[in-house]
């Protein structure tokens, strides 16, 4: 015996929309809102997600307004989040950073529209670009964890060569410098000292694994003030090894038989890692 058809049932979940005790809205701007809302598809179980209601052009970038729910089996307390919003063919107009500390805590499966203010100095595309009214989405941009306590590894040379000074500020420059990514390895030049047969530049490399990394080859690009290329050069560390969350000097000498430009400006400069 044949059975008829069933339909497809949704596990989609659908959220309730309450409002911020923070705002003071009429009713016709609930009922606005409630449109918006009630037009939205549902979520997929343990979801959050942020939709984009309207964008209104101010004289320093621009006003948005959204609406963001979850599906998520206990309460949503946003702190820090980061906001790209995209025009319609998918080009970024601005990226900003917002605390949540206002918008208060969700319920599971509630909604609520908060204000988000992009100033000028959050656009990617000059104000020209930014229209009244105009179509746009906005969607949360997940930051990746990144490693910022890095332990300095010095080995027997480095210990024996610099004086207490020397590590203090050694260590102050590593404090300073960019944040890693979690998972990945910077190479960052703390200094360059010229010589008569080219530069010796001092490097820094921090290894934000949680594990030992070894390094064979070091290819960089040395750059001076102007942007201009001046050396180019691949570096053999015969197993350079640096500990899991530490950050190990070396030194490394460019000569002046590989410059490819003559006379460069080194008042300025500094290194990339070559891709390879």
């Amino acid at each position: 015996m044949f059975k008829p058809n069933q339909p497809k049932t949704s596990n989609r979940l659908k959220t309730l929309l309450e409002f911020s005790e923070h705002w003071d809205l009429d009713q016709q701007e609930r009922y606005v809102f409630q449109y918006y809302h009630n037009k939205l598809k549902g979520l997929d179980p343990d979801q959050i997600n942020i939709h984009g209601v309207a964008l209104h052009k101010n004289n320093d970038g621009f006003i948005m307004t959204a609406i963001i729910r979850h599906s998520l089996q206990k309460k949503l307390n946003l702190q820090d989040i980061r906001l790209v919003v995209r025009d319609m063919d998918g080009k970024e107009l601005a990226r900003k950073d917002f605390n949540m500390e206002y918008f208060g805590v969700l319920s599971s499966l509630r909604a609520r529209p908060w204000i988000f203010e992009f100033d000028s100095e959050s656009l990617l595309v000059s104000e020209d670009e930014i229209k009244e009214k105009m179509e746009f989405e906005v969607l949360f941009e997940i930051q990746e964890p990144a490693v910022t306590d890095f332990a300095l590894q010095l080995d027997e040379n480095w210990s024996n060569g610099l004086s207490d000074e020397q590590v203090a500020s050694l260590e102050s420059s590593m404090v300073a410098m960019e944040p890693v990514k979690q998972n990945e390895i910077s190479v960052a030049a703390f200094n360059l000292a010229e010589t008569e047969d080219g530069v010796n530049v001092f490097v820094l490399v921090r290894n934000a694994f949680d594990e030992e990394i070894t390094i064979s080859n070091l290819p960089l690009q040395l750059f001076d003030g102007s942007g201009d290329l001046v050396a180019q050069l691949g570096f053999p560390l015969e197993q350079f090894a640096v500990g899991a969350r530490q950050a190990r000097p070396v030194s490394l000498h460019f000569p002046k038989s590989v410059f490819q430009k003559e006379s460069p400006d080194l008042s300025n400069w500094n290194i990339q890692l070559t891709a390879q």
